[in-house]
């Protein structure tokens, strides 16, 4: 048993620090696990619980802080990765939408314009599933080091949003859409030495449709994300990335988005829990409202709840 619960601490240690591959959602660490870290397949049930200033939901400014919880079922088995993720965010409150009763119907508050960038769905529940497969890349890494193992990633969500019309003129309620928001997204590790350096990052791809709501809307997005080398200061861990692409249907220029992001870890031994500070500027470009910077700010604490080893050895499960 000794054993397992050392396997345990490392592997939940693992899970956090191995940065590979850009997360939608600030909250949301990384969870690259390289199939030659462990024997047979695992299984790994872990929360996440935080807070954020300035909250942004994929590349849309919230105008309001968040609190969240994030709930994520992962199996890794051979070079496979399965997810299931359940988060919840809560942050300011749906705005009440009234209707006037005009030859067209208008709603009220107005969806932004095109050329705008649009509103995000209230915080709310969001369901997500992903399938990943690790596998080596193009380039096999320094002489006398183990080849580089990439990730590509299948990422699926959906969140349902529900809207209450009222009457402009009474305030009674008239009518109710059950709309959603869904999105499916590809991301592929890359890997490339120059002279002396080793040049990681990221290749993202999403596409996001809002349908039954008083403002549908959809956007896609493509950006590249790289992660510069990590640093230790005592036991902090100290680690930075740049994402730069384009979101579609903003009006603008194709390059719209530049977001370094700035993060410190710390992991606690007696509890196993990893500690996460986040600082995020993101700059997003919109034809009607030009280059706008936004400053995400996000404190939490993630800690793996259970972890699951298949197909131990016999005497490793003994002891």
């Amino acid at each position: 048993m000794r054993l397992r619960a050392l396997i345990y601490c490392a592997l939940s240690l693992y899970i956090t620090i191995a940065a590979t591959a850009q997360q939608r959602a600030i909250f949301d660490p990384d969870d690259f696990v390289d199939p030659r870290q462990h024997e047979g397949s695992v299984f790994v049930s872990s929360l996440v619980l935080g807070g954020a200033a300035n909250f942004v939901d994929d590349y849309r400014q919230v105008h309001h802080d968040a609190t969240f919880a994030l709930f994520t079922n992962s199996l890794y088995w051979s070079n496979f990765q399965f997810d299931y993720k359940r988060s919840e965010v809560r942050g300011g409150s749906a705005p009440s939408v009234v209707e006037c009763r005009c030859p067209d119907p208008i709603f009220f508050p107005t969806p932004p314009p095109p050329g705008s960038t649009p509103a995000p769905p209230t915080p709310g529940a969001k369901d997500t599933l992903q399938l990943a497969w690790y596998g080596p890349g193009p380039f096999p890494g320094r002489p006398a080091e183990p080849p580089i193992m990439l990730r590509y990633r299948l990422t699926v969500t959906r969140q349902p949003i529900d809207t209450v019309i009222r009457a402009f003129a009474t305030g009674e309620v008239v009518s109710q859409m059950s709309g959603r928001e869904q999105s499916i997204g590809l991301d592929a590790d890359t890997y490339f030495p120059i002279g002396r350096h080793d040049i990681y990052g990221s290749l993202l791809y999403a596409r996001t449709v809002r349908s039954g709501t008083t403002d549908n809307r959809s956007q896609s997005e493509f950006a590249y994300m790289s992660r510069f080398p990590g640093m230790a200061f005592h036991d902090i861990l100290l680690r930075a990335t740049l994402t730069i692409g384009g979101v579609s249907n903003r009006g603008g220029t194709a390059l719209n988005v530049v977001n370094p992001a700035f993060e410190a870890f710390w992991h606690n031994s007696k509890t196993r829990a990893n500690f996460h500070f986040v600082w995020s500027p993101q700059s997003t470009n919109s034809g009607n409202g030009g280059w706008e910077t936004h400053h995400q700010v996000a404190v939490f604490v993630d800690r793996a709840l259970y972890v699951h080893l298949f197909h131990a050895k016999a005497d490793d499960t003994k002891q």
